[in-house]
């Protein structure tokens, strides 16, 4: 049985369990206790040096990285349902690109602008805002003739870029007129076996 380690309330753990359930794949959850620093336990430290959730593991196999988790289960477990990664070199290419927007501009900007609110984290909110509603400007122009975006299909870029998005509201960053990016939500949210999380934009 696949376990995943994570949080519920992470916008990264969460792009595990929405593939994972999309895919129709079974697993058991492991919710950490951050508050003891269950993450940066010596057991945990086993499963990721790098003291960070999530961690996947299938059998004898351990990844750890969101994007990296997504490669992996997309690769492994979506043999009818190539879309979600591809083996195209544009594809993968413009996949790759988004996942880098996901780990980079989208989590240091929307996601952090989150966390100095909900977790007390450091940082500048009034620029992190100010950051993220130029990215928000940024994504909605790119979706303005699209669907997805990455691929002509739905994609692990998709799933890497909207759980951050989607809960930014809870960072003070307003969704209110970006309508590309609300039409690429309902596209996700039609999925069939689509699962929500807590906070997410409704």
């Amino acid at each position: 049985m696949i376990k995943l380690y994570g949080l519920e309330i992470s916008g990264n753990t969460y792009k595990a369990q929405l593939l994972m359930s999309l895919l129709g794949i079974q697993y058991d959850f492991i919710e950490l206790d951050t508050d003891n620093l269950q993450h940066k336990s010596a057991e945990f430290l086993q499963l990721n040096p790098r003291g960070e959730f999530p961690v996947l593991q299938d059998e004898d196999h351990i990844i750890w990285d969101s994007q990296a988790i997504l490669i992996y289960l997309a690769s492994q477990y979506s043999l009818k349902n190539h879309h979600w990664f591809p083996c195209k070199p544009t594809d993968m290419a413009a996949i790759a690109q988004w996942l880098s927007v996901a780990n980079g501009e989208i989590f240091n900007t929307l996601g952090k602008a989150r966390s100095v609110i909900l977790f007390q984290r450091p940082g500048d909110l009034s620029l992190l805002r100010q950051q993220g509603e130029q990215l928000l400007k940024w994504i909605n122009h790119h979706l303005q003739q699209r669907d997805w975006i990455a691929t002509r299909q739905a994609s692990i870029a998709d799933i890497a870029c909207y759980p951050y998005i989607s809960l930014c509201e809870a960072g003070g960053i307003s969704l209110d007129g970006y309508s590309h990016i609300h039409r690429w939500f309902k596209n996700i949210e039609s999925l069939e076996k689509y699962i929500s999380m807590p906070g997410l934009y409704a």
